[in-house]
């Protein structure tokens, strides 16, 4: 389990998967992540089971959890972003915790987790191109441009962080 100021980070667990389930319905939700955009609640039940058992092999899919209220605010991932084979951060809030610094807060603690307990050289996060939110938090957590790709015919933006440019080293 990894820690922040406001929230703890652990593995997901099944008894997780209905207020996730929640999560995945809220308007706008998932506006910026096309394989999950516009999808039945079964395929986000199915998503998050296979999820838990790649989970099993490399731990790479974790919920976040409010210190204080010990809500779920969200999941975080650290894990192989596999149509281009890279790892790559994420983060998806409840619209609950939208524009309170908790996606930075999170992902500050898996950059750290990945450098100095995975020993990953480097670690990627992608968005879809109008994702201006998350084009400033890569900005914010110290992440550069490095490419844009097309995957499914959804435009990209790739950027990264290595671990000589990680700060906290």
């Amino acid at each position: 389990m990894l820690s922040t100021k406001r929230a703890y980070i652990r593995p997901l667990k099944s008894s997780d998967f209905e207020l996730l389930l929640e999560m995945y319905l809220e308007p706008d939700s998932n506006k910026y992540i096309a394989p999950l955009k516009d999808q039945s609640p079964e395929f986000y039940l199915n998503f998050l089971q296979t999820k838990r058992q790649q989970n099993q092999k490399e731990m790479g899919f974790w919920v976040a959890v409010e210190k204080t209220s010990k809500q779920i605010i969200g999941t975080v991932n650290l894990n192989t972003y596999a149509p281009l084979a890279i790892k790559h951060i994420g983060c998806h809030l409840r619209i609950a915790f939208w524009g309170k610094s908790y996606a930075s807060e999170l992902l500050s603690a898996m950059i750290k987790y990945g450098f100095e307990e995975r020993d990953l050289p480097r670690i990627h996060g992608v968005l879809e191109r109008e994702n201006l939110a998350s084009r400033r938090l890569m900005n914010k957590l110290g992440f550069s441009f490095y490419r844009k790709e097309i995957v499914n015919d959804v435009q990209l933006e790739v950027h990264k962080l290595d671990i000589d440019e990680y700060p906290l080293k």
